[in-house]
């Protein structure tokens, strides 16, 4: 049995590139089999088992006599958010892949009923017919490899388990074993939970996509939905990127987010509104402002000009927070405008928001000149008809 070991130790150092070779092609390959799909994930890693590990598997299984019958050398961990994704995940590998199902576990099969625990899949995999025909792949048609797949919670769980040692009910005192279940319970609710979480949220957004917007709450999911769809704000976005001269579009869905927050905040605590239409209505009835207000903002303060050029996208949101600054700067509402500078310290602070008073006060000043001289200029041409 040692020289077994021993010849099945030394072709394992002797393939060992080719296993990391592989495993770095496994990885990619699977990164974009869920990136095609929009299949969302945590985490994805890979990692070649180590001598040590392969020595302690071979030691303890006492079965192996070729290095091929160890189906987990070449090892992957996807980890995704929802249970709902798991089930997508598996489904996709068993689309794209060549399964060993005699080897293949889904541990929720074999588990205890009463137990949460590790209930990832185990799939031994390799690369179909049709992929081993490419060029990339040909080299690893003959070999194997496991990837596990299950949500953050399982994740955390087995990690937990694994660090107490709970390994088995028999080394376990009841009282303890009692405990593991009860939290394993409200785990598995809270993975449920989440997923129906998940479907509740996407059923909302659709209903706002085919209803509109018209008595819908303001909240994270329908002001996000709103900037994708705004028509307002795409004809704002129009003219900002030609009088700006902006050349460089790039969607970041993390400044997205952090806008979102910080609206959210402002329009809950300095505002009154509570549905999506009334900012629709705002941003209708101010379109024109806010179009030249960013305009010269962007020009007065020229650092924001240079990061508009670097990173510009309407769909981050920015243009909704200059629709609420004006509803600000009419009503002279000082401290709701200080809220959209809250990383600049007072003294800063203060002169941003003077700022944005004078250039709303020089917009306004201008567009009430031009209607002026417009009544007159129509007065005159009406006088002249009658005098006719």
């Amino acid at each position: 049995m040692e020289n077994n070991k021993h010849s099945l130790i030394a072709e394992y150092e002797k393939e060992l590139k080719q296993y990391e070779n592989f495993s770095d092609k496994m990885d990619i390959l699977i990164k974009e089999l869920l990136d095609q799909e929009n299949i969302s994930y945590h985490s994805i890693e890979n990692r070649v088992k180590e001598k040590s590990s392969l020595s302690r598997k071979i030691d303890g299984k006492n079965k192996y006599q070729n290095l091929s019958e160890i189906t987990d050398i070449v090892g992957c961990r996807i980890i995704s958010y929802f249970e709902i994704d798991v089930e997508k995940i598996v489904a996709l590998l068993t689309k794209e892949f060549k399964i060993d199902e005699v080897n293949s576990i889904d541990k929720k099969k074999i588990l205890d009923p009463d137990r949460f625990g590790y209930l990832s899949y185990h799939i031994i995999c390799s690369i179909n017919d049709e992929r081993a025909q490419l060029r990339e792949y040909k080299n690893y048609k003959d070999l194997k490899f496991e990837i596990q797949v299950r949500t953050i919670l399982q994740h955390a769980w087995a990690e937990i388990e694994h660090d107490i040692g709970y390994k088995s009910n028999i080394a376990v005192p009841r009282e303890f074993r009692r405990k593991f279940s009860r939290i394993a319970s409200i785990l598995e609710i809270a993975d449920d939970e989440f997923s129906r979480l998940k479907l509740d949220i996407h059923n909302y957004v659709e209903t706002i996509s085919k209803k509109g917007f018209e008595n819908i709450d303001i909240n994270a999911e329908s002001l996000k939905l709103f900037i994708e769809q705004s028509n307002d704000l795409e004809e704002i976005e129009a003219y900002i990127i030609d009088k700006l001269e902006l050349k460089t579009l790039a969607f970041s869905e993390q400044m997205q987010s952090a806008n979102i927050s910080l609206f959210l905040n402002i329009i809950n605590t300095f505002t009154t509104f509570k549905e999506i239409l009334e900012i629709q209505n705002s941003l209708q009835k101010h379109k024109e402002l806010i179009k030249k207000f960013i305009v010269k903002w962007a020009h007065v303060r020229g650092k924001l000009l240079e990061r508009f050029r670097e990173n510009f996208e309407q769909k981050d949101g920015f243009i909704i927070g200059y629709a609420l600054m004006i509803e600000f700067l009419e009503t002279n509402h000082k401290e709701g405008l200080g809220a959209f500078f809250p990383s600049l310290p007072a003294p800063e602070k203060d002169e941003a928001v003077a700022l944005a008073v004078r250039i709303y006060r020089e917009i306004t000043h201008s567009q009430q000149k031009q209607k002026s001289l417009h009544v007159k200029n129509t007065e005159a041409r009406i006088c002249q008809r009658q005098q006719r």
